[in-house]
């Protein structure tokens, strides 16, 4: 038969095409790991077909109901050094809160957002802490991902719920990672040292020497009221850690806080607090006292500072869980950085506090809700704060009650600056006699000062580098008017000026200003942080534990007694009134032997 040379073209180019197509087919099938992607259209039509798949109408008029994930848990149980059940223990992930059952179970929804699982320590049971030289406290455990169960063992107490202990409050140990200033004797050469190294060689060597002095059998805890660190000088991707291990280097048991300069609006500051201290709300008990601590620092309009004292709703139901299984019998004590009772400007639904002569940061909208469920408590309540770097009891009063809000005074002064804060007081800490449900004594330990030591007394017309009190104070300009200093008074001290024999009653100066001395000195002496931050132009900064006396004559000696709360009376002599600006207790510590470390 002829083939025309056309048709024998187009044959040989068909016969062509199927060997082709053949060998792509044996290729794609003896290929290893081929991996073949649909064309567009075959993934729309792919889609298409999962969609209607999806789609499984009932019954006609019949609403479809949407499609619900199940509630993915993490539950653990709670046992004893001899493995026996924990019941009634408090577990949390910082969003919801439940007790363990009588097996020492517990079932929590999991929140993906938590990045801890961890229990609220017991009255009668340990603090357990990282190790024998950092007595941080551990009660947490990291939630990791995939990983649902979470146990822990608990230690009870030998002799059950303490009745007494001490605790120990530092506010601002703040850290930084820059070398500030630091002198020791009366000049101008500054030694270098970081402030880590005197936070130890300074704050802790002082708080061992005052534990060393307590009977042995006496339990000690301590609190933090958080900026631990501030980046100062960069970023040190150790320095929460660092801190973390000072602080737990007594035999004190210690929680914190968290602050905003631990995470001045940064992820990652923040992150690695969490990392060395755990979560930022939680709650324990010691004694008979219920402790809770938040994370209170709302950074407002993405600002890193200017913040009001704030809690998210969801930090708010999370407190309202805690605070409902707590035993009300007990004492209530609130701890959190920014202070909850300053400020007139309202934040969202706050209202002004609407105090004569204060004006600072945005006044928080959750103070009547924190109160209304600290009233419940049927052993009182206490609000324990620091952030400002000077020492204020602040009470106000506040839809009708009195509220009284312990802020207390910074370890690091004026950001390790000097050895003093920015209203005079000396840099240190504070410690509380808790007995049963009752603070039974309190007082300012003043780093390397004598217990004894609470008041700093000054002419009102001495010059501290262009800074005077009576200035300051509209006092009279002459030298006999003698300040007093009571660094941790409120309105329950009683603040004498004896003269000839004769009692007479000193008045307190209750306001927003400044400390004349503080001023003066840190004008000079401020490297890494503006003096004004000491000064009247800082809105924030209220005195209120200055008092003052005109003496009769000029030259008599006058002996200042202050009585305290507890009844416990300082002294102090007018003869011992600092006169020079300079080369004080705020420069380097004159006539003092710092402690053995």
């Amino acid at each position: 038969m002829f083939v025309h040379k056309s048709e024998k073209l187009l044959i040989t180019a068909a016969i062509v095409c199927f060997i082709a197509g053949i060998a792509v087919v044996w290729a794609c099938e003896t290929r290893p790991n081929a991996v073949t992607l649909p064309s567009p259209i075959a993934r729309d039509a792919s889609t298409g077909l999962s969609q209607v798949k999806k789609y499984e109408p009932g019954k006609k008029g019949e609403k479809q109901k949407p499609h619900k994930e199940e509630t993915e848990f993490i539950q653990g149980r709670l046992t004893d050094e001899k493995g026996e059940p924990m019941e009634g223990v408090v577990v949390s992930d910082g969003f919801s809160c439940v007790k363990t059952n009588r097996n020492g179970q517990y079932k929590l929804a999991h929140e993906k957002a938590a990045h801890f699982v961890y229990y609220s320590v017991p009255d009668y049971c340990e603090v357990t802490t990282h190790s024998e030289t950092d007595k941080t406290a551990l009660f947490y455990q990291s939630v990791v991902s995939r990983r649902k169960t979470y146990d822990f063992i608990l230690h009870r107490l030998p002799e059950g719920k303490e009745k007494s202990y001490r605790l120990i409050v530092f506010g601002d140990p703040q850290v930084t990672n820059a070398i500030n200033p630091f002198y020791t004797g009366p000049d101008d050469n500054p030694v270098r040292k970081t402030d880590l190294e005197r936070f130890v060689g300074e704050t802790m060597a002082d708080v061992k020497e005052t534990i060393s002095k307590l009977p042995e059998n006496m339990p000690v805890y301590a609190i933090s009221m958080g900026d631990d660190v501030q980046y100062y000088g960069g970023y040190n991707e150790r320095l929460e850690g660092d801190i973390r291990r000072a602080l737990g280097s007594s035999r004190a048991r210690v929680f914190s806080v968290i602050g905003n300069h631990d995470q001045d609006n940064n992820p990652l500051y923040k992150r690695k607090w969490e990392d060395s201290f755990g979560p930022t709300d939680y709650s324990f008990d010691r004694g008979d006292v219920h402790y809770i601590c938040f994370n209170d620092v709302h950074f407002f309009h993405g600002l890193s500072y200017y913040q009001p004292g704030e809690l998210l709703e969801t930090q708010l139901k999370w407190l309202k869980q805690d605070l409902a299984l707590a035993d009300k019998r007990k004492k209530l004590i609130v701890c959190y950085h920014i202070p909850l009772t300053f400020g007139t400007r309202p934040s969202k639904k706050a209202a002004p506090l609407d105090i004569e002569g204060q004006r600072g940061h945005y006044t928080s909208s959750m103070l009547s809700t924190i109160l209304k469920e600290a009233k419940a408590f049927k052993g009182g309540y206490e609000l324990f704060c620091g952030h400002t770097h000077f020492a204020i009891n602040h009470e106000i009063n506040f839809h009708k009650q009195h509220v009284f809000e312990h802020c207390h005074a910074a370890a690091c002064g004026n950001i390790w600056q000097s050895n003093i804060n920015i209203c005079g007081t000396p840099n240190g800490y504070y410690v509380y006699n808790i007995d049963n449900t009752q603070i039974t004594n309190a007082y300012y330990k003043g780093t390397f000062w004598p217990a004894e030591r609470q008041m700093s007394l000054f002419k009102a017309g001495t010059d501290f580098n262009g800074e005077r009190y009576d200035t300051d104070w509209n006092l009279p300009r002459n030298h006999r008017v003698i300040i007093a200093n009571v660094f941790n008074a409120d309105s329950r001290w009683k603040v004498k000026a004896i003269e000839d024999g004769h009692e007479h009653e000193m008045i307190r100066i209750n306001s927003k200003g400044q400390d004349a001395f503080a001023t003066g000195y840190h004008l000079k002496y401020c490297k890494s942080v503006s003096p004004y931050f000491v000064s009247k132009r800082n809105a924030y900064l209220i005195m209120n534990h200055l008092y003052y006396y005109i003496t009769e004559t000029e030259d008599k000696e006058v002996t200042v007694k202050a009585t305290d709360a507890y009844g416990n009376t300082y002294t102090e002599s007018s003869r011992n009134v600092v006169t020079e600006p300079f080369f004080n207790y705020a420069h380097y510590y004159k006539d003092v032997t710092p402690p053995a470390k």
